[in-house]
């Protein structure tokens, strides 16, 4: 009998109470609310360096091509001429936008934004052999279920073409136009005079995705086809001629960046990272 009294009695002392339960609860829930932005924000770190190696990794691509083809740069032109629809210098040819009324416009079915045949044209390809290299992990966009293969643009002033010069235009396949340009139209690797300042590829939004180039105007006010994505936390990734990348954060909101009549403070950067003046 004794026994079962005491047996009674820790039985009893050691259950919880509703209220104690309900402190509990209440604790627990406070540490998640406290725990989960950190968790969220070490995941979205994580996803931005992964998507810094990945476009480090192209950036790599394209310098060794230019090691190893006389200082001549690979061209961020897509699109070629005549019967042959792609530009043979290009570093990636393929189309990435997955609007609806774009999917057939790139330069033939294969080089649609979600077929790997495109990256494989490109003249990096040898250096960099690697699908998944060529998009962010954030960039969750499919078309029909297939995701699509690349989330980066070039620069297009990198042996692409000019975009709003005060004084004429040119493009890869025009460098006897080079001389009307009060910019710099670069060809080759000996012109990049600062290549630490000058970028070379950036995550695009999938708003202005579509061929491989990204346009920046030389115009004094903001005059941009193309944008940088802020799937990074309001940032985005970019790589630089000597090989560095950078996250760069945007003191305003992107979409400033659009018919206004003053210059950006964010777009204004990036110009002045585009090319140089001559």
């Amino acid at each position: 009998m004794t026994g079962h009294k005491l047996l009674s009695a820790r039985t009893d002392r050691s259950a919880f109470t509703l209220i104690e339960l309900l402190v509990v609860i209440a604790i627990i829930a406070i540490l998640a609310s406290l725990l989960l932005p950190a968790i969220s924000k070490g995941k979205q770190k994580a996803q931005g360096l992964a998507c810094s190696n990945n476009i480090h990794q192209l950036t790599m691509g394209c310098i060794m091509y230019s090691h190893d083809n006389n200082g001549n740069l690979v061209s961020s032109w897509p699109l070629g001429s005549g019967t042959d629809p792609v530009n043979p210098y290009s570093w990636c040819p393929g189309w990435g936008s997955t609007s609806p009324q774009d999917l057939t416009y790139g330069p033939a079915p294969d080089f649609s934004c979600t077929n790997t045949y495109a990256l494989k044209q490109g003249k990096i390809w040898p250096y960099v052999n690697s699908a998944p290299l060529y998009r962010c992990p954030t960039d969750k966009r499919t078309v029909d279920g297939v995701p699509v293969v690349r989330s980066f643009s070039m620069n297009s002033w990198m042996n692409g073409r000019s975009s709003n010069d005060p004084t004429g235009n040119s493009t890869s396949v025009t460098p006897d136009q080079d001389a009307s340009l009060t910019y710099t139209l670069f060809r080759k690797e000996n012109q990049l005079l600062k290549p630490s300042s000058l970028w070379l590829l950036i995550d695009e939004d999938e708003s202005t995705i579509n061929d491989s180039m990204f346009m920046v105007s030389m115009q004094d006010l903001n005059g941009i086809w193309d944008r940088p994505t802020v799937r990074h936390g309001n940032a985005y990734e970019i790589s630089y001629a000597d090989g560095h990348v950078a996250s760069i954060r945007l003191t305003a909101p992107i979409d400033q960046w659009f018919g206004t009549s003053e210059a950006d403070p964010d777009w204004v950067k990036l110009k002045e990272w585009t090319t140089i003046h001559k």
